[in-house]
């Protein structure tokens, strides 16, 4: 989720404690700070777009730390507000930072929320990355004009009644794709996420023995569409590259990734697509490796958002 929508959600929940949003309210800052603090992790942004993807919602992202950041921020507000309650404080921050994890695991990328017990990052594939209904809803309980006009309980009804419809989307979406695509034959996994751009709107993936089909499909007006269809790498080509730094850092990148080839002349072209996020007629984000005519690695980049940023592995 965008830090715009995770700070107006945080000062949202002040609201609907009673705390006004205002500078001079200690408890709405805490609220304000603890849903952007996890995003922190872009100080990693010094050392490169590769460290910063490769860290990005990992640790910063975590329960044990969502206590460390609720610590600092009471803390921090305390000095700057000696009259506030400290328990007060903490519980405000540790909301904020709460709701940031929440809404991290709504979108696709996910987070490594049970960290470290489960190296893995968590998702539910439901919300836009920046999703327009969700920062209405959260500016509707925070500005006192709108919140006058409907209660901030009627609002939060609305949000959960929005989450409920975007699960019973999916579903449905789940259940056209199987359906649709049962003439390619059987398949053993089917991934529906939702699109960048486009509340009607969702991305899938359906993994064959032999190869991935990558699509979108539209509620309204309704249609499928098939975006590509990917073969799976040859066993040999595999197993050379599999191990690779490239590889080993895309599969902790994402779950949901291809890798592809391409004959040289000299060796072989191998190319690595996070199938999460489509637009613009292309995929976010690629790495590509060279191997020689002996399967062996000569080089390895990592193309984030676009394929002619080249950053080396």
């Amino acid at each position: 989720m965008d830090p715009v929508t995770h700070g107006i959600v945080g000062l949202a929940i002040a609201a609907i404690a009673g705390e006004p949003a205002a500078i001079t309210n200690p408890y709405a800052i805490g609220s304000l700070l603890g849903a952007i603090i996890p995003d922190g992790d872009i100080i990693m942004q010094i050392k490169g777009h590769y460290s910063y993807l490769k860290n990005h919602r990992g640790v910063s992202h975590s329960l044990p730390f969502v206590f460390i950041y609720g610590g600092a921020i009471t803390l921090f507000l305390s000095l700057l507000f000696p009259g506030a309650l400290v328990l007060k404080l903490f519980l405000y921050a540790l909301a904020g930072c709460l709701s940031h994890l929440m809404l991290d695991i709504t979108n696709s990328f996910g987070a490594k929320i049970f960290w470290p017990f489960f190296n893995k990052k968590y998702t539910v594939d439901l919300l836009l990355v920046y999703d327009p209904v969700l920062l209405i809803l959260s500016l509707a309980i925070i500005i006192p004009t709108l919140r006058n006009i409907i209660h901030p309980a009627i609002t939060i009804l609305l949000l959960f009644s929005y989450l409920l419809f975007r699960s019973r989307m999916k579903s449905h979406v789940k259940r056209t794709i199987k359906e649709n695509m049962k003439k390619e034959g059987e398949f053993y996994f089917v991934r529906v996420l939702p699109s960048i751009v486009g509340l009607l709107k969702w991305h899938f993936i359906i993994k064959f023995k032999d190869k991935k089909i990558v699509g979108e499909i539209n509620i309204f007006p309704k249609g499928i569409k098939v975006i590509d269809i990917l073969d799976n790498l040859d066993t040999e080509l595999y197993n050379a590259v599999k191990n690779t730094k490239v590889a080993e850092f895309f599969r902790e990148f994402t779950p949901i990734f291809h890798i592809g080839c391409k004959k040289l002349s000299t060796g072989y072209e191998i190319s690595f697509t996070d199938l999460r996020y489509y637009m613009a007629k292309d995929f976010l984000h690629h790495a590509t490796a060279i191997l020689d005519e002996n399967l062996t690695l000569v080089s390895s980049l990592f193309q984030p958002y676009d394929k002619s940023r080249k950053v080396e592995i």
